[in-house]
C-alpha cells in the first residue's frame, strides 16, 4: 500500500491561486514529498511509509502477520495458536462463533478450526423411553386419475386485440410440444386447427372458438409438482383443501395420483369419484384453472358364502354404483380337497343301511366309496316295508297253460288256469326302509374341485332269476308331506291320490291318515297297501265279522289273505258271501262315521306302480268334518334323495375373487353376481376405495414405542436430556478442556467417542504367507534349543525338501527356525523353547497360506485394547 507517491497528488491539492501565483511553492513540496518518498541509505523514509499504510492496520487481512499475538489475546485467547483455519479468517468469524455458542454449529465450526475433522454430536436424549410421546400421523389425500386438465371459457371476442384474453390464444399450465397435450373443444378432441407455441406455452387456434365454448388441455406427461400448495375443490361437494404434497400410487389399471393434504385444512367433505378444481399461477401472474378426475375405484370383493363346483377364471359380474368406468373380476381360488362328509339336504324314500352311493357319471368309485349309514324307518309319511313279487315268468316259458300245476315257487296251492294270479306268485317283503338320515365316507383318495354330484341305490332285492333288483325299479310312490295339518280329521281318514290331468300316469296307491292331534290336526299319515272294490265296517272287539258294502269278497279275496281295514291288519279266515266274512283276530277300534276301504297286501307293492316322478299325483283327505289339510306326494320310493359331498368347504367353494380392472368413479359400492356360474349360490360384497383417502396411521417416532430396540430407560448420567457425545477422530484429551473453557453449556454432562477408521496403520508393512505340514511321529521340547522325535523321519523330509535348515516349524504353539538337522530323530533351533511338551506333532510352515505380518516400523492407531503380543486380523 505504501507505493502509492504523494508527490504525484501535491498540485492537486492545493488551491487553484496558490498553483497560478506561487508556482515555485508549488515545485517546492513535490521535491519535498519526492525526497520524503525515495530511499535514504538504503532505506525508505519510516514516517512517509508509515503515515500511508495506518488506515490498513484495522483490515486483519493485512494486518494478521504483525498483531497476531496481540489479536488472539485480545479475541481468542482459549484458542490455540495452531489453529488449521486461515487466521485471518478465525478472527473475523469469531464474533458469530460466539454467538452460536453452545450449540451444534459451533461444535462443528470449532472441529474444523482446530483439527480440520469432522464432529458428530449424538444427543442421548433421542434414545429415552417416554411414555405416550411418539408421533402418530394419520396422511389423507384425494385421489385422481392420470389425466390432468387446464379448463377456459371462450369469451366469443375476436377482435384482433382480444386474441391474447382468452379467445384464440390459451396458457397452458407447463411448457408441453404438440404431442404432449390433446386439446378438446365442447369435450370433443381437436386434430387440427390450432398449433403450440411451446416455450411461451401457448395454445394459439387459427380460428377463435364460439362464445362460451369449454376449451380443455390435455396433458401427457403433466408436471403434478404444479399442484402443491394449491386450493384443491371439489365441483360437486364444493369440499376444499391445500395440497401439501403429490405421491404417485401403481394401480392394476395404470397409476393413480394422491394430493396429501392437510386435514387441518378440509373443509366439507369431498364426495366419491368427483373431479376437482385448482387454480395455478402462470407466468404473468394469471389464474390457470386445472381439472382432476377424481379416482374411485372397487377395492375389494369380500366373499361371504363361496358356494360351489366354481373354476378358476369364471367371470363375476359388477354392475351398479355410478361408476364411468366399471370394474372388472374373476374368481381367482376356489376350494379343492377331499372329501369328508355328505350332506343329507332331502332323505327321499326307500332306502336301507348299507346300500351304496353313487358319483353320477363315475365309470368307477375308487377314489371315493360312500354308503348309506342311516335311514328313519319309522315308517312316519314314508313306508317302511315293501312287499314285492319275486316269481319270473320267464322261467317257466314251456309250461302249457293247460298244465295242471304251473310248479311256481308258491307252494300253498297247485297254479294252473283256475288259480288267481295273485295266489301263484311268489312275494317278498323288503323292510327296514326309510329315508337317508346319514352317508358315510367310506373311502377318499381324490381332490375334488367341483361338487360331485351323488345318486343313492335303493333298497335291493332278489328276483326269482336270482338277479338283485330294487325298488325303484316299480316306481312306486314313496314319501308324503304334510304342508298343511288341518283341522277335526280322524284316525283311518283315507288318502285320495289324483294322476294329473286324469291321466294314467301310475296306478294303486293308497293311504290313511295314522296319527292326529286334540284338534284333529293331521300328525301322520301312512302309504298303505292297495284297495279292492268297496267299503267296510268292522265293530272292534265285538266280533271278526267284516260287513262289506259294493264289496266282491268272493271273486278279490281267498281265504289267507292279510287284509287291513282302518289302518289294522288281519287275516281272512272265511268267507261268507261278497259282503261278509271273518278275521282271524278282533278288531281293537269299530268304524263309526264312515265305511273304511279295504287294502289287499300283496296285490300291488305299497305306493301303487309306474307313476313318473315328473308328474306326481295330488292328494286330498276324504273326512267327514275333517279340513284345511294339504299333502303332497313327493318323490318315488328309492328316490327323492338329495346328497351334498363336501369337504371342509364345499368342492369348488369361492376362496377369493380377484379385480382385474378396478373401474373408475364409484359413487357407492357395486353389487357383485355370482349367479352365472358354478352353483349359482356363491353371494360377496364388495368395498370400493374412496376418492379421499385416509390411510392408516404410522408411528413417525418410537419415543413411546417399548418394544423399540432403540429406546432405553432414563438412566442418572448418560441417558438424560442434558448430556451430549462428540464422535470424532480426535483423542478427547486434545479438545476436552479447550471444548469445556470455550463452549461447553453450562449444566450439561459431556461424553466423547473415538472413532476409529483404521484398524492398523504402519508406515512399512511385509507380508508372508505359509502353508503347513504335519511330519511324521511325534516330538518332545523343553527349555532348550533341541527338538527329539519318536518315529520321526527327519533326514528323510530334508530329502523331500519338507524341512531344510531355515525352516520354520511350531510345537506346541511355538514357532521356531531350523538351525541344523542332525539325524532322523533330533534337530536343533536357533532359539530354545519356553514351554516343555511331550508326543506333540511338529507343524512345518513353508510358504503359501498362512499369513505373517512384519512391521518394520512403529505401528499407530491399534485398538485401545490392543497389547503386546496380541493376534492382529487384517480386514
Amino acid at each position: 500500500m505504501s507505493e502509492q507517491k504523494v508527490s504525484l497528488l501535491i498540485n492537486r491539492q492545493v488551491p487553484e491561486f496558490v498553483r497560478d501565483e506561487y508556482p515555485t511553492f508549488i515545485r517546492f513540496l513535490e521535491a519535498y514529498y519526492e525526497f520524503l518518498e525515495n530511499k535514504q541509505t538504503g532505506k525508505n523514509n519510516d514516517l512517509n511509509v508509515k503515515s500511508k499504510d495506518l488506515r490498513y492496520l484495522s483490515d486483519v487481512d493485512y494486518s494478521i502477520g504483525q498483531f497476531e499475538d496481540s489479536f488472539f489475546n485480545t479475541f481468542a485467547d482459549l484458542l490455540p495458536k495452531d489453529v488449521q483455519v486461515d487466521k485471518a479468517f478465525l478472527i473475523k468469524q469469531l464474533l458469530p462463533f460466539y454467538l452460536s455458542k453452545g450449540n451444534e454449529q459451533s461444535f462443528k465450526l470449532l472441529f474444523r478450526l482446530l483439527f480440520d475433522e469432522e464432529v458428530e454430536i449424538v444427543q442421548p436424549k433421542s434414545n429415552i423411553l417416554r411414555a405416550s410421546d411418539g408421533k402418530w400421523v394419520v396422511e389423507k389425500a384425494f385421489r385422481i386419475t392420470q389425466g390432468v386438465y387446464s379448463s377456459y371459457t371462450a369469451n366469443g371476442n375476436t377482435s384482433s386485440s382480444a386474441t391474447e384474453s382468452g379467445n384464440t390464444i390459451f396458457k397452458m399450465a407447463q411448457i408441453a410440444s404438440l404431442s404432449e397435450i390433446d386439446v378438446y373443444v365442447n369435450d370433443v378432441l381437436q386434430t387440427s386447427g390450432y398449433n403450440v407455441r411451446r416455450e411461451s406455452k401457448k395454445v394459439v387456434f387459427t380460428t377463435a372458438p364460439s362464445a362460451n365454448s369449454e376449451i380443455k388441455i390435455l396433458y401427457n406427461d403433466f408436471d403434478y409438482a404444479l399442484l402443491e400448495n394449491r386450493k384443491l375443490t371439489g365441483t360437486t361437494s364444493g369440499a376444499t383443501a391445500i395440497v401439501e404434497r403429490v405421491g404417485q400410487k401403481t394401480l392394476s389399471a395404470g397409476s393413480a395420483f394422491e394430493l396429501y393434504v392437510n386435514d387441518k385444512t378440509l373443509v366439507g367433505n369431498f364426495d366419491n369419484g368427483e373431479n376437482a378444481t385448482l387454480n395455478i399461477i402462470g407466468d404473468n401472474d394469471e389464474l390457470i384453472n386445472i381439472e382432476v378426475e377424481g379416482l374411485s375405484t372397487l377395492a375389494a370383493i369380500n366373499v361371504i358364502d363361496g358356494g360351489a363346483s366354481y373354476n378358476i377364471g369364471d367371470p363375476v359380474v359388477i354392475s351398479g354404483g355410478g361408476a364411468t368406468t366399471s370394474a372388472e373380476a374373476i374368481v381367482s381360488d376356489v376350494f379343492s380337497g377331499f372329501i369328508n362328509q355328505v350332506n343329507v339336504l332331502a332323505g327321499g324314500a326307500g332306502f336301507k343301511t348299507g346300500s351304496n352311493v353313487n358319483l353320477v357319471g363315475a365309470t368307477a368309485n375308487a377314489s371315493l366309496v360312500l354308503a348309506i349309514d342311516g335311514v328313519d324307518n319309522t315308517g312316519a309319511n314314508s313306508s317302511n316295508f315293501f312287499i314285492v313279487d319275486t316269481t319270473r315268468i320267464a322261467n317257466y316259458s314251456s309250461l302249457l297253460i293247460s298244465a295242471a300245476d304251473y310248479g311256481f315257487p308258491n307252494t300253498a296251492i297247485s297254479e294252473n288256469v283256475n288259480s288267481r294270479i295273485i295266489d301263484a306268485l311268489a312275494f317278498s317283503n323288503v323292510t327296514g326302509l326309510g329315508a337317508i338320515t346319514n352317508v358315510a365316507v367310506l373311502f377318499a383318495n381324490a381332490i375334488f374341485s367341483t361338487v360331485p354330484t351323488l345318486d343313492a341305490d335303493s333298497a335291493p332285492f332278489i328276483n326269482g332269476a336270482s338277479e338283485e333288483q330294487h325298488v325303484l325299479f316299480t316306481k312306486s310312490l314313496g314319501r308324503i308331506i304334510i304342508n298343511t295339518a288341518g283341522d277335526s280329521y280322524k284316525i283311518g281318514d283315507e288318502l285320495v291320490f289324483t294322476n294329473p290331468g286324469n291321466m294314467n300316469f301310475g296306478f294303486g296307491a293308497a293311504g290313511a291318515v295314522t296319527n292326529v292331534s286334540t284338534t284333529g290336526a293331521i300328525i301322520k299319515v301312512d302309504l298303505q297297501p292297495p284297495r279292492i272294490t268297496g267299503t267296510a265296517n268292522v265293530f272292534g272287539t265285538t266280533n271278526v265279522t267284516v260287513i262289506g258294502t259294493g264289496t266282491y269278497f268272493l271273486d278279490e279275496l281267498r281265504v289267507g289273505d292279510k287284509i287291513m281295514i282302518n289302518s289294522e291288519s288281519r287275516f281272512v279266515n272265511a268267507i261268507s258271501s261278497n259282503t261278509s266274512l271273518n278275521v282271524n283276530v278282533n278288531f281293537t277300534s269299530a268304524t263309526t262315521d264312515l265305511p273304511k276301504k279295504i287294502g289287499l297286501h300283496g296285490l300291488l307293492p305299497v305306493g301303487g306302480i309306474n307313476y313318473d316322478k315328473t308328474k306326481l299325483p295330488t292328494i286330498t283327505v276324504s273326512s267327514v268334518a275333517g279340513a284345511n289339510a294339504n299333502l303332497s306326494s313327493v318323490c318315488l320310493m328309492g328316490d327323492g334323495e338329495n346328497l351334498n359331498a363336501s369337504a371342509d368347504q364345499n368342492p369348488g367353494a369361492v376362496l377369493s375373487i380377484r379385480i382385474v380392472n378396478p373401474g373408475a368413479g364409484y359413487q357407492s359400492p357395486p353389487t357383485i353376481d355370482l349367479t352365472n356360474k358354478g352353483s349359482g349360490t356363491a353371494t360377496a360384497n364388495s368395498v370400493i376405495e374412496p376418492s379421499y383417502v385416509s390411510f392408516p396411521g404410522s408411528w413417525k417416532t418410537s419415543d413411546g414405542i417399548l418394544s423399540s430396540a432403540e429406546r432405553v430407560i432414563q438412566g442418572r448420567d448418560y441417558y438424560i436430556d442434558y448430556a451430549y457425545v462428540l464422535s470424532s477422530k480426535v483423542e478427547f484429551s486434545k479438545f476436552k478442556e479447550l471444548f469445556k473453557n470455550l463452549i461447553h453449556p453450562a449444566g450439561f454432562k459431556q461424553y466423547a467417542d473415538f472413532r476409529i477408521d483404521e484398524i492398523v496403520a504402519a508406515n512399512n508393512i511385509s507380508i508372508n504367507s505359509y502353508s503347513s505340514n504335519v511330519i511324521s511321529g511325534t516330538v518332545n521340547v523343553n527349555s532348550s534349543i533341541y527338538v527329539t522325535g519318536t518315529n520321526t523321519k527327519f533326514l528323510l523330509a530334508q530329502s523331500l525338501g519338507i524341512i531344510s535348515v531355515g525352516s520354520s516349524i511350531a510345537v506346541n504353539s511355538e514357532i521356531k527356525f531350523i538351525s541344523s538337522i542332525a539325524n532322523n530323530t533330533e534337530l536343533i533351533v536357533t532359539s530354545a523353547f519356553t514351554n516343555t511338551a511331550n508326543l506333540q506333532e511338529m507343524v512345518v510352515l513353508s510358504t503359501a497360506l498362512q499369513p505373517f505380518i512384519i512391521f518394520t516400523e512403529s505401528v499407530t492407531n491399534l485398538p485401545l485394547t490392543t497389547e503386546v503380543g496380541e493376534l492382529i486380523t487384517l480386514q
